[in-house]
């Protein structure tokens, strides 16, 4: 007997009509809503320069699924093309008229079988995910589980701009993936998603093994203020990492608080490592108004007793009550702050906090300006030998 059951690779485009099960919706409607799916699907330039032999579709009722065997571009390409057309044809109709859809993208393996007819057939990881991250979305969304997400953001710069992770999502069993959502000015839903959003801080598990990890032999804050108006600053942290354990540090935890309500996407984040390499976002456990807390992945492990590794962390966020605070929860040799200024603000000053108490007390060592001219200053500060539960908060005005 032959065995026509194989083990591939594909990436999926997974979409479904919103609101077709609507009892109110007359069966003539549905039908006809169907059809014009289906009708604008084979119009997509993605779905009909494609050979047939590269792709399988699966008619689901209310949508479809389409795996493709080729590049993962294709079901983007073909849910952007597809969302395009849908604006076109909902133009001027009304609202029980208008076709609304949600889209779901993944790459993962599947099993391809023959049914009883003798036609191709799949099932397997690559297309339950897919459906999952699509029952998640809402009306005009675009969901990318991360898989496929980094891999077209690798791709090019255009797709850096119009694929931005939301945070961590919980499917089925229980299963916590980190969602992207892709989205312009005429495809996609630029509104994050509230529902079954997992959103539990891991900061102190994280602590716990980072103390028994990790110290800081160099930690620098860059701050450089880009609009004095709105307070508008630009952060950029590089951490000098040494592992002091005997276990592999694969990834770090970042937390970014902020005094102003702000996006992910709003605060312009960038993670890399001294060789310049990005790093990705594995999760986002917290994405609230003003508290964001996110993990990257080392591009290589830090193995025990290596020195010279760091990593840099860069945000944009308004500062409009004119402070920054670094609280160090595991010892550190040398830290550094430098803030370049415009000239009409006031030398800043350090402080001592107490993270107990929250009272501040004057640092007897403070910044100096390294570098002025008629426009700018920067000013410098630098401390050493600090230990974890420290606090220390910069004041400008």
């Amino acid at each position: 007997m032959i065995d026509h059951t194989s083990l591939i690779y594909a990436n999926f485009f997974f979409t479904d009509i919103v609101g077709l099960s609507d009892l109110r919706m007359s069966t003539k409607t549905q039908i006809r809503k169907i059809e014009v799916l289906n009708k604008l699907i084979k119009e997509c330039t993605a779905f009909k320069t494609t050979s047939k032999d590269s792709f399988i579709v699966l008619p689901t009722g209310d949508g479809m699924a389409i795996g493709f065997f080729q590049s993962p571009e294709l079901p983007l390409n073909l849910a952007i093309e597809l969302h395009r057309k849908v604006g076109m044809y909902n133009r001027a109709k009304i609202p029980t008229e208008a076709l609304r859809l949600r889209i779901g993208i993944h790459s993962g393996p599947i099993f391809v079988v023959k049914d009883v007819l003798d036609n191709k057939n799949v099932w397997g990881p690559g297309i339950i995910i897919a459906r999952r991250i699509m029952d998640i979305g809402n009306d005009g969304h675009i969901l990318l589980s991360s898989r496929i997400a980094e891999d077209l953001r690798e791709l090019s710069d255009e797709y850096k701009k119009i694929i931005t992770p939301i945070h961590d999502y919980t499917i089925k069993h229980g299963q916590r993936i980190l969602i992207y959502s892709a989205y312009g000015s005429d495809f996609g839903n630029p509104h994050v998603l509230i529902g079954n959003s997992h959103q539990r801080s891991k900061m102190k598990k994280e602590v716990i093994k980072l103390r028994r990890t990790t110290i800081y032999p160099y930690l620098e804050v860059n701050v450089t203020v880009k609009d004095p108006n709105t307070m508008l600053l630009r952060y950029k942290r590089l951490y000098e990492i040494e592992n002091i354990s005997h276990q592999s540090i694969h990834q770090v935890l970042h937390g970014i608080a902020t005094d102003i309500p702000k996006t992910f996407q709003e605060l312009n984040i960038k993670v890399y490592d001294n060789e310049n390499q990005t790093l990705k976002i594995s999760s986002i456990s917290i994405d609230k108004p003003f508290q964001k807390e996110f993990t990257t992945v080392f591009n290589k492990p830090i193995l025990k007793g290596e020195k010279g590794k760091f990593y840099v962390l860069e945000y944009e966020v308004e500062e409009p009550d004119k402070y920054f605070e670094n609280a160090f929860l595991v010892d550190c040799h040398e830290f550094i702050i430098n803030i370049d200024y415009p000239i009409s603000m006031t030398p800043p000053v350090v402080y001592d906090v107490s993270l107990e108490s929250h009272e501040k007390h004057y640092c007897d060592i403070q910044p100096v300006i390294i570098e002025s001219n008629k426009e700018r200053a920067i000013a410098r500060w630098k401390k050493r030998n600090i230990f974890q539960g420290q606090s220390f908060r910069l004041e400008w005005k």
